[in-house]
Parts: structure tokens; C-alpha cells; sequence
């Protein structure tokens, strides 16, 4: 609940939900960010958050303080008529992972109401069950996120914690040069570079292989943040998002770059748009980015695989495959370790291999990140795979500690 003001502000500039200006902004141009799904001028948010973070010191109180800070904020929202709690809502009115939890909830004969500002439903929400009352943002269990949410400091504990990691270093935006330069004397390319904090790979780039595309990837990344971290780039490797939840529970889906596979009768036009059709797909940024460099007109043979993109992000379009059976023991054990190691019962672990089913002693891998707010419909909605029920996990865990 501390940050429902600057995410009613937020919104309010916008003139709508901050969930919903993916791709249809009037400002898309110069103005917009295609790679933020934001009007530009958010940028400025994003800088003063890392800013904040990093030099005011984070007030910790004791959980019965926070509760009732909660609750008095929620009650001054509603009273000044900037929020009311609403339970018609829809599953298209609040984020996934948020949506499929609450699903769970209300199997189980949950009230559940959610907090709708000016501009549209925020993602925050409350429960009313057997005399209770329950508050949350995103999902429950949340309390160390701010932990994991600087990659600097994850990438800290993870070495502290003897976790395979990618070698790498943050700076500031005054460092490029400082920064350039360790790159290229103590880690070498291929080379990742990235902001400090943000999500859905805002402002990555990745596979860098020379000096003048790593200094754009600085430019690149201090747009979205005054902080970037260079890292070591693991060629031949897959992105997994394993999420647990309460230390035990495991998913795995793996991240496949946009690709469409030929027929030997349609163009690549023609695939791209059959599968961005294909209600397996998932929400819209899950649709195929396409690449300007590729034949459209080409006809692939039957069985073709045809990469569109370089990356697995899925705001380009990339794949979700499930691999929750496939997952080798010392990897399912390694990411429960990981969760105990951060004390976050619900977390989703960015983790870097070439192949899942094989032991993480046995390859070059790495954690890349953490995640206390995973977004757990990616094992909701995969193209290919068996789906995992990850929100009846969490919702065991909130039945259990909170009820």
C-alpha cells in the first residue's frame, strides 16, 4: 500500500490504468518507448525510483505497524473519493498473475475486492474471509521483494550464497567509460548489459560482441535508469523462469525466442499471423515483434523452424514452453535453496542453462535474477506443455499463514 500514491499519480497523468497503454498510446513516436510500452516521460519515474532506493534509507516496521498503516490509507483513499473497493471486477480489469490467484481465492469462497483509482483498478486488493480481513499488492508474500528487485544487491547475496552467477559489475551513469573499460579488461564478450532495476527485460541488450554496440547498450539502459549492470553474456543458453512457491513448491517454463515453424505452404506472413491468432499465445505483449531483416514472402519447408528474433523476451513474441517434469533434481533443489537463502515464499528465479534436464553442476549456467511478484500465468498459459496450477500453490500458502 506504500506506493498506491505514486501509482494513483501515475495514473492520473496518463488518464488511465498504467496496465492498459501497452502499444495504443496516442503520444507512440518520439514521445513513446516501444520497448517500455510507456510514454517516454516515464522514464523520469523510473530514474527517480532507482534514485530513491538506492539513498533514502527504507523504512522497515514491524508487520503489525504496516497493517495498520494499510488500513488507514485505504480508508483516506475512500473517504477523499480518489479509490473505492469494487468486486465486479474482471479478470481483464487486474493483472494475470493477480487474476489467476484470485480465481483460486474464490473457489474457496473468498470475497475479494479490488481498489479502483481514477484511472482504473490499481493492484491492490483485499480479501474478506471467516471474520478476516487481508490486504495485498500483486500476491501475497511479498515482504523481502525489495531485496531482489536491485539486481546489484541480488547478484551480491547470490555470490555470497555460493550460487552460480553471470560475472558482472554495476555503475553509475558517470561511469561509462570506467564501465567499458572493466567489461573489456576482466570479463570479456560476449557481454550483457542491463539497468539496475526494471522488469520484462526493459532496456536489455544482450550477445554483445563488440566496443561500439556496448557503449550503445550503456546509452540504451541509462534512458530507463541512472544504474546499469555489464554482465557475462552464456552463449547457447535458455532463459528458465522457475517460480516457488513456500520453499517447496516448483514450476519451470522455458523462454524460446519468436519463431514460427513452415508448413511448405504458407509464407512467413502468413505463420506469423496464424499463430499471433492462436489464443495460446497469452496477453498482447506476447505477440510476435517482427524482424525487419526477414523475407516474408519466404515459404519455409514443412518442419522449418524460422527464429524472428534474437532474444526469448516475450514482449518480442517469444515462446513459453513448460518444463516443470523435465527439471533435473539438483536444479529443482537449487532454486528451493535460492528462495530459502532470500526468505521469499513466493519468488520466480530467472535462471540462465542450456538444458534443464541436466544437473546445474554438470554445465555453465547462472541466476540471473529474482522476482518477488513473479507473474505465475506463465505457467497459466503456455504454448506448449502441460499448464501448472501455480495459483492454487499460492493460495494453499495464504490459506495456511494468513487464515
Amino acid at each position: 500500500m506504500s506506493a498506491l500514491v505514486a501509482e494513483l499519480a501515475y495514473a492520473q497523468r496518463l488518464g488511465r490504468c498504467p496496465e492498459r497503454v501497452r502499444g495504443s498510446n496516442p503520444l507512440e513516436g518520439t514521445m513513446f518507448c516501444q520497448d517500455c510500452g510507456r510514454p517516454s516521460y516515464c522514464h523520469l519515474q523510473t530514474w527517480l525510483d532507482e534514485l530513491t532506493s538506492r539513498f533514502l534509507l527504507r523504512l522497515i516496521l514491524p508487520q503489525k505497524f504496516e497493517l495498520f498503516f494499510d488500513s488507514l490509507l485505504e480508508k483516506i483513499f475512500i473517504f477523499s473519493g480518489l479509490a473505492s473497493l469494487r468486486s465486479d471486477f474482471t479478470g481483464s480489469d487486474i493483472q494475470m498473475r493477480s487474476a489467476c490467484f484470485i480465481e483460486e481465492l474464490k473457489k474457496r469462497g473468498a470475497m475479494v475486492k479490488a481498489l479502483r483509482g481514477p484511472a482504473g483498478y490499481t493492484n491492490y486488493f483485499r480479501v474478506e474471509m471467516g471474520g478476516k480481513i487481508i490486504r495485498f499488492e500483486n500476491l501475497p508474500f511479498a515482504d523481502n521483494a525489495w531485496v531482489v528487485d536491485d539486481k546489484e544487491k541480488t547478484k551480491l547475496y547470490l555470490r555470497k550464497g555460493n550460487f552460480p552467477i553471470a560475472e558482472g559489475k554495476s555503475f553509475w551513469f558517470w561511469q561509462k567509460k570506467k564501465a567499458c573499460d572493466f567489461a573489456m579488461e576482466k570479463i570479456g564478450f560476449p557481454l550483457v548489459v542491463k539497468p539496475r532495476n526494471g522488469s520484462v527485460s526493459r532496456h536489455v541488450t544482450t550477445d554483445i560482441q563488440t566496443l561500439e554496440k556496448l557503449k550503445k547498450a550503456v546509452e540504451w539502459a541509462t534512458i530507463y535508469s541512472p544504474a546499469f549492470i555489464i554482465e557475462k553474456f552464456i552463449s547457447r543458453a535458455f532463459v528458465y523462469r522457475a517460480t516457488v512457491i513456500d520453499f517447496d513448491y516448483v514450476a519451470c517454463v522455458k523462454q524460446v525466442p519468436a519463431n514460427v515453424v513452415g508448413d511448405g505452404l504458407a509464407t512467413i506472413r502468413e505463420l506469423i499471423d496464424k499463430k499471433n491468432s492462436d489464443p495460446n499465445r497469452g496477453e498482447p505483449h506476447q505477440k510476435i515483434v517482427e524482424n525487419e531483416t526477414t523475407d516474408f514472402l519466404n515459404v519455409p519447408k514443412e518442419g522449418e523452424v524460422v527464429f524472428l528474433q534474437q532474444d526469448p523476451f516475450l514482449k518480442l513474441g517469444g515462446d513459453l514452453i513448460e518444463m516443470t517434469p523435465e527439471v533435473h533434481p539438483d536444479n529443482r533443489n537449487l532454486f528451493r535453496q535460492a528462495a530459502k537463502f532470500f526468505n521469499i515464499r513466493v519468488v520466480g528465479i530467472d535462471f540462465l542453462a542450456r538444458d534443464i534436464s541436466r544437473s546445474y553442476k554438470e554445465q555453465e549456467c547462472a541466476i540471473i535474477e529474482l522476482n518477488g511478484a513473479p507473474c505465475i500465468e506463465l505457467h497459466h498459459f503456455p504454448y506448449s506443455g502441460a499448464p501448472q496450477n501455480v495459483a492454487k500453490a499460492v493460495a494453499d500458502l495464504f490459506f495456511k499463514y494468513y487464515l
